[in-house]
Parts: structure tokens; sequence; C-alpha cells
């Protein structure tokens, strides 16, 4: 699409700015969309006056692919529920039978120096109703092989330099003298950026070449580099996770750069050829649209490391006015001196991203070659443990040996280097799941608290990190701040599936009901055959009042893990007694008793069935057997959170029933507030 003279669009409660790609409530609040999403958006209101056939909506959004007409679908649907609208109200966005959408809020139009203003009447027309179909789903990575530590070390800290001196100070590093083989001059100057740049995404590098032909050594790359200027505090950068989504050739650096909300994007290219490595690279201004510098480096490898300790004074010595002396050390810091090690640690993050069942099976045997070639590789014993938490977490592998390999290699990690947030981050989680009595366990919740706020300190720009203690401190009782940790993940990963549903979930138990819809969409959008997802879409779907949009979601989480059958179907009776068809319902009961008596449903979801239904006694039965359940089983009976917060639960917390439950369970802090402890 082409570039619109505006900046600024105006209608109903909402702004649309073209400069930045960002759609705000006029509160200042803004609403994430997807790119796709965003360009359908601008062109209806671009074209506010005029109704729109769907080949032609098409055509400008997806203008070099072949899509299907469902996908247009599933965006406008997308925006009709970001503007609140129902199946009987549309006051934003009417579909014109036979025809396509006509945009119809009244629209206020304002040029970058504040002229002109253009609007269109509101109306009326009659309206289908619009099937959701699922996102297309990306294509399955290849499981990639080879030796490629070596010459990636060499170019990483070469990128390393140019970037960290140049946000820092700017390009003017002596040793840099002697090796580039070419430079592009700023087209900005150092100062300028140093006052604008605060914020950057690292690409994966595109490589290039008959041996580097693989996007493991893209994402390598990028991680390499993330890893080195992550602990930079004068600049936030994104994880690897909120890039690597960006394999391949780099297409469209100011639409990634928009999508993740930075100011400046860093992509190269790396391509080794016999003994020799070549790196190329470049900064990109987003807001500007200008290349800030280039670079080229042209090396023969030798001895990687030795020269990775040239470059790391390098680092030190041009930037020591303006980092401390631990920053100083970070970005010269190795994590490993064995390329062979290096390489397995490559495979097992590109495995551990994943988070499949497989993923994670690969990612703790590439973990495992990682650290038996090279003990002391504190950073891969940190991940390694993170994998077996997760199998737990996910349900993949419930043993308990899990957890105590989890904890063992946190703690093997923590040994080796305590300055590793990731580590800190793998440890808290094997605290959080230890048993023991009630005292015990608060202990280690709270040893989990402090491990990850001292994650925090040592990488403020670690998602994960953010992630899981929002979910720690709602644990706790301490919801307002868990809302602003979970924002903060959210922004530093915005195309994580993961940190948008657990955004959405966490305003859920704030009572954010409209905010929680937008982020499990998101979620949803991002990752349409995750059952979870599909799951949270639901709650937050019927928590707004749309029903049905609620009982096909959860008919999806059924379709998708069958396992969860009986779940499903008593989340679909749960919803279809607040639709006010309570007959429909109880002609389910029978089927979902049947179910949960064999184990096959989850005690909690029948307790949250007969809340619903206004039956407590039976509600407070089920309840209890929720938290009589062993650790074996999955129950939100486990979930401190979900007893806390879930909305579903508030007809019980009144009753003087509930809180005699859990004292009796042993589940007596539960009812603390952040306030009382």
């Amino acid at each position: 699409m082409q570039a619109t003279p505006a900046h600024l669009y105006e209608f109903g409660d909402f702004r649309l700015d073209t400069a930045k790609r960002l759609l705000q409530r006029l509160d200042g609040t803004t609403v994430p969309l997807t790119p796709r999403v965003f360009e359908t958006l601008l062109y209806m209101v671009e074209h506010h006056d005029t109704v729109l056939d769907k080949e032609r909506l098409m055509e400008a959004v997806w203008p070099d692919s072949i899509v299907e007409e469902n996908n247009l679908s599933q965006n406008i649907s997308t925006l009709r529920r970001i503007f609140g609208e129902t199946p009987g109200s549309h006051n934003y966005i009417v579909t014109v039978p036979g025809r396509g959408y006509r945009f119809v809020a009244e629209v206020r139009e304002q040029t970058d120096n504040g002229s002109a203003a253009v609007k269109a009447e509101q109306g009326t027309a009659p309206t289908f109703s619009e099937n959701r179909t699922e996102a297309a789903t990306a294509k399955g990575r290849q499981q990639l092989l080879g030796k490629t530590g070596g010459p990636l070390a060499l170019a990483v800290l070469g990128v390393i330099v140019l970037a960290a001196a140049f946000l820092a100070r700017g390009p003017s590093v002596g040793w840099l003298k002697k090796h580039r083989v070419e430079n592009t001059a700023p087209t900005t100057s150092p100062e300028t950026v140093t006052n604008t740049v605060r914020s950057i995404a690292v690409l994966p590098f595109e490589p290039l070449g008959q041996d580097m032909n693989d996007e493991l050594l893209g994402l390598g790359m990028a991680d390499a580099v993330i890893g080195r200027m992550s602990n930079l505090k004068q600049i936030v950068v994104l994880p690897t996770s909120a890039v690597s989504k960006y394999k391949g050739p780099a297409k469209d650096l100011l639409a990634a750069g928009r999508t993740l909300g930075v100011d400046a994007i860093l992509s190269g290219t790396i391509q080794r050829s016999g003994e020799r490595v070549r790196a190329t690279v470049q900064l990109v201004h987003v807001a500007s649209g200008r290349t800030v510098w280039s670079e080229k480096f042209d090396q023969t490898f030798t001895d990687i490391f030795g020269i990775q300790d040239a470059i790391s004074d390098s680092v030190a010595r041009s930037l020591a006015l303006d980092l401390t002396t631990n920053q100083q050390k970070q970005l010269g810091k190795h994590y490993t001196t064995s390329a062979v090690a290096y390489d397995a640690y490559l495979m097992g993050l590109y495995f551990w991203n994943k988070r499949s069942k497989e993923g994670l099976e690969k990612a703790i045997d590439y973990f495992g070659q990682a650290v038996q070639e090279d003990p002391n590789f504190a950073l891969a014993y940190a991940l390694m443990s993170d994998c077996y938490y997760l199998q737990r977490y996910y349900g993949y592998n419930r043993q308990p040996d899990r957890l105590q390999n989890a904890k063992a290699a946190a703690e093997r990690a923590l040994l080796l280097d305590d300055t590793i947030a990731e580590a800190h981050v793998a440890g808290a989680m094997a605290q959080v799941y230890q048993k023991g009595d009630r005292v015990a366990k608060e202990a280690d919740h709270q040893a989990a608290i402090n491990s990850l706020r001292r994650a925090l300190e040592l990488n403020p720009n670690l998602a994960i990190a953010h992630q899981r203690y929002a979910w720690c401190l709602c644990a706790s009782g301490q919801l307002d701040e868990a809302v602003r940790q979970m924002r903060r993940a959210q922004e530093l990963d915005p195309l994580s599936p993961t940190n948008n549903t657990a955004l959405g979930i966490i305003l859920v138990f704030a009572r954010q009901y409209r905010d929680a819809l937008t982020y499990c969409y998101k979620a949803a959008e991002l990752a349409p055959n995750e059952a979870l997802i599909q799951e949270n879409m639901a709650l937050a779907c019927a928590l707004n009042g749309m029903y049905e949009e609620a009982i096909e979601h959860y008919q999806r989480v059924g379709e998708l893990n069958p396992k969860n059958n009986g779940d499903a179907l008593a989340w679909v009776a749960t919803v279809l007694v607040r639709a006010n068809r309570k007959s429909e319902a109880d002609s389910m009961m029978a089927e979902i008793l049947k179910l949960a008596g064999e184990g096959k449903a989850d005690p909690y979801n029948v307790a949250v069935l007969y809340v619903t239904r206004g039956e407590k006694d039976a509600a407070f039965e089920w309840l209890d057997k929720a938290l009589q359940i062993g650790s074996e089983r999955r129950t939100n009976g486990h979930d401190a959170r979900m007893i806390r917060y879930d909305p579903m639960l508030d007809p019980l917390r009144s009753d003087s029933r509930f809180a005699a439950l859990l004292r009796l369970r042993d589940r007596a802090s539960l009812l603390e507030t952040a306030a009382s402890r």
C-alpha cells in the first residue's frame, strides 16, 4: 500500500497514526494489531466514503500474494471485536450484501501541519454473519546441522563492536579502522541517533553461500549479538524470541521495526568461503527510514577466540566512559571457548524456541552435548534446566525427575556463573514446584521471586523473566505489579503468542475484560492451533458477552486436544448457562458428570459450571475435589492464581464456606491480599 499523506485519523474512541503505524484509543492506550490487520483498517479508513468490494481490499492488503477470502473475513472480525461491535450494532464497519464492506464511522483526518478535516456520515446497512476461520499455520522448520561456531563467533563480535560503539558513543573504534572493508557514512549524526535510539531489534542474519544456507546460522547470529548487548541498560534490546520469526531475506526492515515497536533495526548477512568469513551489517533508523550506517568485515579465520578477546578489549576501551565495569565485561564475555560446544548450543537454542514436545526433547539432547564438550558452559546448563521445567509445565512429561533435573542443571549453572540472568530464571522455576509443607512452599515461592528479581537486575530486557515474575507475583496476591510486569514482557516480545495470551489472562484477573480480549485474540491469531491459547480466547469472549464466539473457541480446544473433551464440554455448558440457554446446558450434564467421574474432566471446571448454574452446594463439592487432586493430574485447583482471581468463582467468595474450604485444604494463604502480607 502507498503511504498516506495524512498523519492521524480519528474516529469514535480511536486514533490511527499512519506514521507510527499504531492504533490507539483516545486516552493514549495502544491497541495491538498485526501488520495485515493494520493494513486492512488503514485502507478502509482512507476510503471511508466508498463501498469496498472484497477483491479490491484483498489486493490492497496482500498485493503480492494469493490468499483466500477468509483471511480478509478474519481481519474484519478482529477489527469488529476491537471496536466492540455486536451482531446487531455496527458503528464502524458494515457489510454490504453482495458487495463487500464500508467504513461508516465519522472520520476526522489531520495532516502533519494540523490542517484539514474530512468527515463521512455514519450509516447502517444490513450485515451477514461471518464465519471465523483459522489463520494459516507456519511451515515447519527443518532440522539443521553443521559447524558454525567458528566463523559465527568472529562475525558476531565484529557486529557487537559496531552496534555497541555506535549506540553508546558513535562509530569511532580504532580497531575497526584496520579491519573494515567498507563503511557507509551515517546520514544522521551520532549525537542525533544517540538521542533518538532507545530500543533496537537485531534480526536473524541472512546466510549467503552454499555452506551457510540454513536459518540456524542467521538466528544464531542474532542471538549472539542480543546476548552481548542486552545488558546495556542505555538501550532496550528485544529478546531472541521476539525476532526469531524474521528469518530469510529482510525485505521490509521498516515494517519489521514498526511491528516490533523499536527505534532501530540491526540486520546483516554472513558468508564463509574456505578459511575466510565475510559479514555485512546495517543499522536502519525506523522513523526516518534511513540507513544510519553499514559495515563489512572480511577476515581470515584462524584462532577465533583470540580474535574475540581482541575485539572485547577494543569494545571495553572504546566504551569505558559510558559503560560500567560490569557492562564492559559483559560485552567481551565468553560463555564457552569451544566451537563444538557452541555449535551444539545453537542447535539446542533452536529447538528450545520451538516449545514443542519433540523440540524440548531435542533441545535437552543438544544442550547435553554442549556441556559434555564444555562442562563449564553455564548458559547451556541454564537453558537445559528450562527445558526440563517446560516439559513439566506443558504437561509433556510430569515424571518427578523433570523437576529434579531442572533443579540440578540450574544449580550447576549458578555455581559456574551467577551473573547469567537465564540461570536465575531457571532456578526460580525449579523452586516454584518444590514439594513440602505450607511453610516450606511459601519460602520456596519467595526465593523464586527473589531469583527473578535478580535476573531482571542482571538483564532488564529479558522478556521471559518479566513474564514469569508476573506470574509469581500474581500467585502471591500482588496483582497490580503483576499486570505491569506482564505488560513489559509483551512490550519486549510483542509477537510472542505466550506473552499475549498471558497478558490477556492476567487482565481478566484484573477485571479489564475488553483489553484482555484484544491480547487473547492477538495470541490466537499468532498461534491458532494452540489449545491453551484457544481456551483463554474463549474465556475472554465469554466475559465480554460474546457467547457464540466463546462456544466456538471452546469447541476448538476439544478438537485440538481430544483428551480435554470433557473440559471443553463443561466450558461450553457454562457459556450456554450465561447465555440464558440453560436447557441446552442441562442436556449435557449427564455426559459431563460421567467424564468427570472417570477423571476425564477437571473438577475445577465442573465447579465453575455449578457456580454459573447458581448451585453453590454442588460447586463447593467439586471445588473441594479439585483442591484434593494430586500433582500427577492437571487441575486449575492447583493454580493459586485461579483460586485468587478467577472471576468465575466470584459468586463463591462472599460465602463463608469458601474461606473455610481453603483453610481446610491448607490454602488459607490464598485469602490474603498484597496489602495484608
